[in-house]
């Protein structure tokens, strides 16, 4: 008897799936050829495939997500303590008089009085101002040498009589007088010196009104009386007092997720390459795209935007597959 074990992909990428048989193939020698031992991802070796497997079956090896179970926790949320209550102080309302003014003398003034007159003052008086004159000047023009006349070297045969040859290149020069440079400007004579002259500024005067006293000011004592008010007074009858009362602690729940069952991987039955037809896969990405998951094509490939669409269906349903194509998934998509 010959079990088919079809390779599955797995979050941890594992090796084509083992083949087990009885008997004489390609070579072999008869009986069981034992499985290399994988683990998961927590350490524990994977389970070996299924026991009631019959002949002509596929498996995958799939990733079985851990489950969680939901439980309460009783939990303190507010530690116990002692809560003070307070009585206020009580008083008692009466009445009390009260000097708000002491006695005392006022002095009662009479104002002094005044008759008015016209006088007048000498703000500033008479003086002599000076004025400067300022002087003259006539305009002239004149000349300043800013260079002299020089001799210098000019290249040429016949500008003068005086002549060298330079040994190095062989050109003449003559000794020739450059005449000097002049610069004209105009030259301020003085014609008049600068003078003073007197002016004779006349005083100020300014007619002020004035106050002359005609009678005194006079001062007359009077006596003011105390002031009494009679205020509300607050008389203290029972001072404040506290009492302190014991407060239990307050507790809460809280809902806990509990692991009931680990991560692991299994295998589940899935169609075998040999009955994957290009009609099979057309129904699987139909019924795929007729629930929203499939966008791709309807080509009859099992590529990977089919099996991401069989993978959300998957996990939808909670069912295990991975992705795979396994006959409790084509139950579900109700694909045959």
């Amino acid at each position: 008897m010959r079990f088919a074990l079809c390779a599955a992909a797995s979050v941890l990428a594992l090796a084509p799936a083992t083949v087990l048989g009885h008997g004489h193939q390609h070579g072999h020698h008869q009986g069981h050829q034992p499985a290399a031992t994988q683990l998961q991802p927590g350490g524990a070796p994977f389970a070996g495939p299924p026991m009631d497997a019959r002949a002509g079956q596929c498996f995958a090896r799939v990733l079985i997500p851990a489950t969680y179970a939901t439980e309460g926790q009783t939990v303190t949320v507010q530690d116990g303590y002692e809560r003070i209550e307070v009585s206020q102080p009580q008083f008692r309302t009466g009445s009390q008089n009260v000097v708000v003014r002491d006695e005392y003398k006022r002095y009662q003034v009479t104002e002094p009085q005044f008759r008015t007159e016209q006088a007048t003052i000498t703000t500033r008086p008479a003086f002599e101002r000076l004025v400067v004159e300022p002087a003259q000047f006539a305009s002239q023009p004149r000349t300043v040498t800013i260079r002299e006349p020089r001799l210098v070297w000019r290249r040429g045969t016949d500008l003068s009589g005086v002549r060298r040859i330079d040994p190095q290149t062989g050109d003449v020069f003559c000794l020739v007088e450059e005449p000097g440079q002049t610069q004209s400007y105009a030259y301020r004579a003085l014609t008049r010196p600068e003078t003073v002259r007197r002016e004779t500024v006349p005083a100020q005067v300014q007619t002020v009104t004035r106050q002359v006293l005609v009678r005194p000011a006079t001062v007359q004592e009077v006596h003011v009386p105390a002031e009494v008010r009679s205020i509300g007074v607050q008389e203290l009858v029972a001072p404040a007092a506290e009492r302190r009362v014991a407060v239990e602690p307050r507790l809460g729940t809280f809902n806990r997720q509990v692991m009931t069952a680990p991560e692991r991987y299994e295998w589940v039955p899935v169609v075998c390459e040999t009955q994957m037809t290009g009609g099979l896969s057309s129904r699987i990405q139909q019924a795929l795209a007729q629930r929203g998951l499939y966008r791709g094509p309807i080509d009859g490939i099992i590529g990977p935007m089919t099996r991401d669409a069989l993978a959300r269906f998957q996990r939808a349903e909670r069912i295990p597959g991975g992705g795979q194509v396994t006959t409790e998934t084509l139950s579900r998509l109700g694909v045959r």
